[in-house]
């Protein structure tokens, strides 16, 4: 059994590198975000502004909704031992996303002399199943 446990987390960068390598067409991952149920909740500036259809803000959304999805598969298959290790390596694509995200000119506008503030949350609902 320690062998297994050994290559939880390569098994699991496998997943990680064939699902987010593999994306499919801009119009199936715009259907995929739109049923991960993400919700932008505005901090600081206009999001009437936003651009919701921006190919790479649905690129972005749609790997960090897959990367959740497969971290939460996943977390229960790992061993406790393996799981400080799973949860900095998912925390490392996570922030490689958000690097990406914060990178993206989502405004529909033409970007302007002075430049806009706009800080959001972007929040994925995660529905609580009970165990019996």
């Amino acid at each position: 059994m320690k062998k297994q446990n050994d290559n939880d987390v390569v098994r699991i960068l496998e997943k990680v590198n064939q699902v987010i390598g593999h994306k499919p067409t801009p119009e199936k991952m715009l259907e995929e975000v739109m049923m991960m149920k993400f919700k932008i909740r505005p901090l600081q500036g206009d999001v009437s502004l936003l651009d919701l259809q921006d190919r790479n803000l649905i690129e972005i959304l749609w790997g960090l909704g897959k990367l959740d999805e497969i971290f939460y598969q996943e977390l229960q298959k790992v061993s406790p031992q393996k799981k400080p290790l799973l949860f900095k390596i998912f925390e490392n694509f996570n922030q490689k996303f958000q690097e990406k995200l914060s990178q993206v000119n989502l405004t529909k506008e033409k970007p302007v002399d002075h430049p806009r503030v706009l800080e959001m949350e972007i929040i994925k609902e995660r529905s609580l199943k009970k165990s019996n």
